[in-house]
């Protein structure tokens, strides 16, 4: 470390151990994605996105080592097979894309409010950059091909008022308010995103072995089902239209194109984003119910995450992150 360097705080430490482990496996699923992919617009993204990450981790440990910081194991050639048969379609790798991006913008946008380290914040700033034109780019390439879903549509405000009843509280009893835009929006996006779930399980079952882990690829796959069909609900009792899941696309392969330690801890991942993404839905819910609904959802995703990890220490592939020290009373 350099005579003028500040050391590390542990937000710092502990977002980047973390970003490491991230951009290393979405390293894996994009060199497997850009040898598989035949559109060439979604060929061109994907090699945006896989270069990006490149230079997200050489920038990483280029941090890492000008700290002393030993760098993180992470995911490395070993755990991806490049020439594996073509497990995904390419709308899924599409989709995939859209799905990176909002992983990223969410997490970086999380870490970077408690950075101070300027060469730190800098790499977080550009990763919110990259996650935003993913996105973007993403979206448009999307909506050209007719694969976005939008959400459902309600009618516009005719004027300003103001809530003069509790009801607007209400989910359970009594007078039932109609459901507000905001809450849709927690929905709809959940919704979402357990579809993309779900079949990034379907995948998994189909290339692992009978099993402890296989088995916990169903489970997974079961809990994103259930999901969806609660969410839709809540959108039926409120005679709204359920948007089309996005028809994300699994061929017939039996080959696995990833080792069973990057898809487990996958799972892991996905877990962390869908409690994240029920808290925020929950944070923006007014009507009791809904807010019922979305903690329900993520107290089961808590659990299975809790044994999701315990299945990843049980096979040595959980990676120690950076912790404080160990005091004596």
């Amino acid at each position: 470390m350099g005579q003028n360097q500040i050391d590390m705080t542990a937000t710092e430490m502990g977002f980047l151990w973390s970003t490491y482990q991230a951009e290393t496996l979405n390293h894996c699923l994009l060199t497997y994605f850009d040898r598989i992919v035949e559109d060439p617009e979604i060929k061109e993204l994907n090699k945006s996105s896989l270069d990006s990450c490149e230079k997200n981790i050489a920038w990483m440990k280029e941090i890492f080592e000008g700290d002393d910081f030993p760098v993180p194991a992470g995911f490395t050639e070993s755990d991806v097979n490049p020439n594996a048969a073509r497990l995904y379609t390419d709308p899924f790798i599409l989709y995939f894309q859209w799905f990176i991006g909002k992983g990223n913008m969410d997490y970086s946008s999380l870490a970077i409010n408690t950075i101070a380290r300027d060469d730190i914040f800098s790499f977080y700033e550009n990763l919110v950059t990259q996650a935003t034109k993913l996105l973007n780019d993403s979206r448009k390439l999307l909506l050209s091909k007719g694969l976005w879903v939008r959400a459902p549509y309600i009618p516009m405000p005719q004027s300003v008022s103001y809530v003069k009843k509790e009801n607007l509280l209400n989910g359970w009893i009594g007078e039932k308010r109609p459901i507000a835009g905001i809450e849709i929006a927690g929905i709809f996006y959940n919704l979402v995103t357990n579809t993309l779930g779900q079949a990034l399980m379907t995948s998994f079952i189909q290339v692992s072995k009978k099993g402890e882990i296989h088995n916990k690829f169903v489970r997974g796959k079961e809990i994103a089902t259930k999901h969806v069909e609660v969410l839709a609900t809540a959108l039926k009792q409120e005679n709204l239209p359920v948007p089309n899941t996005w028809n994300t696309g699994i061929t017939a392969s039996t080959e696995p194109p990833f080792s069973e330690k990057l898809m487990l801890n996958m799972v892991s991942f996905l877990n962390a984003q869908g409690l994240a993404n029920y808290g925020s839905a929950l944070s923006l819910s007014i009507k009791r119910d809904i807010g019922l609904d979305f903690t329900r959802l993520a107290a089961e995703v808590a659990d299975f995450a809790q044994d999701s990890t315990e299945l990843l220490i049980k096979k040595g592939w959980m990676e120690t992150p950076p912790l404080a020290p160990k005091r004596s009373n």
